[in-house]
């Protein structure tokens, strides 16, 4: 049996230990996070939308990543809906998400990410208002082929990348 100890903590991340093990957990979003994968159907095939963001940890240039945001309780799906919106523009219902599964993003983090593609193939995006964050009103969105996806440095375009095709395959 695991003994956990809490090392430190605030209202956004906390430092765990297991037997020796230290991890972190996202303590603003109950260590649960959604990842959306919008594309479209264009002329020279399927392209991907993501986002160009300066990610702290990651730099102090914006980098490209997938479109995410924290867990806020109840259906983890409409999380998926409102971070669309607000970090794309793109307005979707529940039903148009595609279901992807979960993964997390590293071993040294227990963020559950649960994961989601969606089509937004001929639909005009509204403004992306952000959740108001220095971070999100300087960032911009990037549509990419998937040879440009593959390059992503984040793990999570890459797993729903992945997850999208096989979807794709039939059974």
């Amino acid at each position: 049996m695991l003994v956990t100890m809490i090392l430190y903590e605030n209202p956004w991340l906390s430092l765990m230990e297991s037997d020796g093990y230290v991890y972190s957990h996202e303590t603003r979003c109950q260590g649960r996070i959604v990842a959306v994968l919008p594309y479209r159907e264009a002329p020279g095939g399927r392209e991907f939308l993501v986002r160009s963001e300066i990610t702290p940890c990651w730099g102090a240039e914006p980098i490209l990543s997938a479109v995410t945001g924290g867990y806020e309780g109840g259906e983890i799906a409409d999380d998926a809906v409102r971070e669309l919106e607000e970090e794309t523009g793109y307005a979707v219902t529940r039903a148009e998400l595609i279901a992807l599964g979960e993964s997390y993003a590293s071993k040294s983090a227990d963020t559950v990410y649960t994961l989601y593609a969606v089509d937004v193939t001929g639909r005009v995006p509204g403004e992306a208002l952000g959740d108001g964050s220095p971070h999100e009103s300087r960032a911009t969105t990037r549509w990419l082929t998937a040879g440009e996806l593959a390059q992503i440095r984040d793990p999570q375009v890459a797993v729903l990348y992945v997850r999208l095709l096989s979807k794709a395959e039939p059974a």
